[in-house]
């Protein structure tokens, strides 16, 4: 970890004094996606919408869109969002849209807006998606998970996702361990606590003392591509008592509104973007900006069920595209009947996979199909040493590892 990325501190407690290490959050405008962990009520929301968001909208132009399924038990209006997408096909639809401009900015050598996309109760969605599609024998959960991992890595597009889950395991939404490699993990309160027993032996004796302080049910650890360490927690910190609710924000920021839009969901119902408004879809729930006032409910992350009313919107035009590689069943399937009509072998020696191709090789390796006949299939290239062979093992065997 560089220096600037930390700052020292004297802690002083009960009995002793000691000096400790701590993240400094004024980096925060730089790192790469991120995935914030912690049990109900440990102030993830306010952490991302009232500091985290705010801090980097601040500092860059930037086009900023909430997808939580469970946006009206948050107070997004008085945070400040004004474009929030909370049902359960539109959030699918707008994972399927940030993909394909992924790709888009990747082919590309313009500068764009960064795209601030805060995605909450990932596991709410996606226990909706693998109830969906046992019903109409899809796998679109497979998928969106994917399109999640690849989105994780996209800063260098500017794309900026920062997505929230219950637990400190990467693996309880989804995603392999592998996405600490290049996600930024901030876990808060029980999330960090276990994380930092996991880790014990990356933390001196007084950072664990630290994050296991009785009279500090407020922590925070740092994790991910970041070497692991403390942190303070930016919103709760200043609490000595722990509460699911009203629990009073500290260092709240509002995000700052930039008249930039590309996202074709939840447009802004503010007037002086009415010459930007497309047509919307009646699910989507718009918000006029508000004042993130201190009160005493404050911000809370509770209500963790579903919604019980599902709605379903017009389809999005890209999506159909997409589902065409997901609408094929494993059972009784040969490696060959898998492969798209019309397919033509891909060049493996690329930066990047786009979610296709991704898609086609998760197919394969989920009916155990062999290593040599996946990559002959879909990049055209028979068993060898050549350059071509190597870089397509290479990426058979990371979306294996990804899938495990």
């Amino acid at each position: 970890m560089e220096k600037s990325n930390v700052q020292t501190q004297t802690i002083s407690d009960t009995t002793d004094t000691f000096s400790i290490s701590k993240y400094d959050w004024n980096q925060i405008i730089e790192e790469n996606c991120l995935l914030i962990g912690g049990e109900p009520g440990s102030a993830k929301t306010s952490l991302a919408a009232g500091f985290i968001v705010p801090k980097i909208s601040q500092a860059y132009e930037s086009e900023v869109i909430v997808l939580d399924s469970h946006a009206k038990k948050n107070n997004w209006e008085n945070m400040g969002y004004q474009r929030v997408v909370s049902d359960y096909e539109q959030i699918y639809e707008c994972l399927l849209w940030l993909d394909q401009e992924r790709e888009r900015r990747r082919n590309s050598s313009d500068s764009y807006h960064l795209i601030i996309c805060i995605f909450d109760e990932i596991n709410d969605m996606w226990s909706y998606l693998e109830r969906i599609d046992k019903q109409n024998k899809m796998r679109r959960l497979s998928n969106a998970k994917l399109i999640l991992q690849t989105l994780l890595n996209c800063r260098k597009f500017d794309i900026l996702i920062i997505g929230m889950m219950q637990s400190h395991l990467c693996e309880d939404i989804g995603l392999s361990g592998a996405i600490r490699r290049q996600a930024m993990i901030v876990l808060l309160n029980g999330a960090a606590r276990e994380e930092g027993e996991r880790k014990k032996k990356k933390l001196t004796s007084e950072e664990y003392r630290y994050l296991t302080d009785k009279n500090r049910p407020y922590c925070c650890l740092v994790t991910g591509y970041q070497t692991v360490q403390i942190a303070d927690h930016p919103t709760h910190g200043n609490h000595r008592l722990f509460a699911k609710k009203g629990k009073e924000p500290e260092n709240v920021i509002q995000p700052k509104i930039w008249e930039v839009m590309s996202i074709p969901f939840a447009d802004f119902t503010n007037n002086k973007y009415n010459h930007k408004i497309q047509e919307l879809g009646e699910n989507i729930n718009i918000t006029e900006a508000g004042n993130y006032q201190r009160n005493e409910k404050g911000v809370n992350d509770e209500e963790e069920g579903e919604e019980e009313v599902l709605l379903t919107p017009e389809q999005h035009p890209a999506i159909s595209e997409l589902e065409s590689l997901l609408e094929k069943e494993y059972n009784d399937l040969t490696p060959s009947t898998l492969m798209p009509d019309g397919w033509v072998p891909r060049n493996p020696v690329v930066g990047d996979l786009s979610i296709e191709v991704r898609g086609v090789l998760v197919d394969l390796i989920n009916i155990k199909c062999s290593k040599k006949e996946a990559i002959e299939l879909v990049f055209g290239i028979t068993k060898g040493t050549s350059k071509k062979y190597k870089a397509a093992s290479y990426w058979y065997e990371e979306i294996k590892e990804q899938i495990k």
